[in-house]
């Protein structure tokens, strides 16, 4: 019981209603505080995870993707690669002379191609290399044997970007007679026409390129017409001992 004074001033008694207040320890608020720390160091290192996670899949995706047009253009100029002969018109007997320049690093063929417009006809020509760390292919839809002529005739298409290097190699048959398939076919880092005056495309061509970040694909393609037993064009067996 205590004391108190109503409206009149006249003394009444006040009973407690046992009420009573409860302050947080400082135990439970350091409790609290780590447990609440806890959660937000769990949450951000699994949001960070997540968004390490989200941008690989985006590098890879984005990779995926280039390596995808790059196998579909390879796959399209390499499957249909044919035989092409052009006259020489800065020589006198005018020879024919082979549409190809396969080395180590360019390679400049004919293939077939979809028509879309008979003035272009059905036939490309197109030139792989490096440039400017890209892989570009440069096309043409008429024949220059110097390609330096092409002119306002060529348009270019990037393949990849950032690459160091890109290299090609040519598979070839022995004049062997043997039907031993591993005795017959033999690789060369460059296809020589013009001095052994072949007319006839490799039977193979493996596309290998290099990036600058390190990685390193490769590509094998047959050429059009060329299998185990039938050649597309005019060809004969490369001597051995030439």
């Amino acid at each position: 019981m205590t004391s108190g004074f109503s409206r009149l001033g006249l003394p009444f008694a006040v009973k407690r209603t046992g009420v009573r207040r409860r302050w947080f320890t400082l135990i439970e608020i350091i409790i609290a505080s780590t447990i609440f720390l806890l959660i937000a160091v769990a949450l951000f290192s699994y949001s960070s995870e997540t968004s390490r996670s989200w941008s690989k899949i985006v590098v890879e995706r984005n990779r995926f993707k280039e390596l995808l047009t790059l196998d579909r253009a390879l796959d399209t100029i390499l499957r249909h690669a044919v035989p092409f002969v052009w006259t020489d018109r800065e020589t006198e007997l005018n020879p024919e002379v082979p549409f190809i320049v396969a080395t180590g690093d360019v390679l400049r063929c004919a293939y077939l191609h979809r028509l879309n417009n008979p003035d272009e006809g059905a036939i490309r020509f197109v030139e792989l290399s490096v440039r400017d760390n890209n892989l570009v292919a440069t096309y043409s839809d008429r024949p220059f044997l110097y390609w330096g002529e092409v002119a306002e005739r060529e348009w270019s298409s990037i393949l990849a970007t950032d690459v160091s290097a890109v290299s090609f190699r040519y598979a070839d048959w022995h004049a062997d007679a043997s039907d031993v398939w591993p005795a017959r076919l033999f690789w060369r880092d460059e296809w020589e026409t013009v001095e052994s005056e072949r007319t006839d495309l490799p039977l193979a061509i493996m596309v290998t390129v290099h990036w600058q970040d390190g990685r390193v694909e490769s590509w094998l393609r047959r050429s059009m017409g060329n299998g185990y037993r039938e050649r597309y064009g005019r060809w004969e067996a490369v001597d051995e001992d030439r």
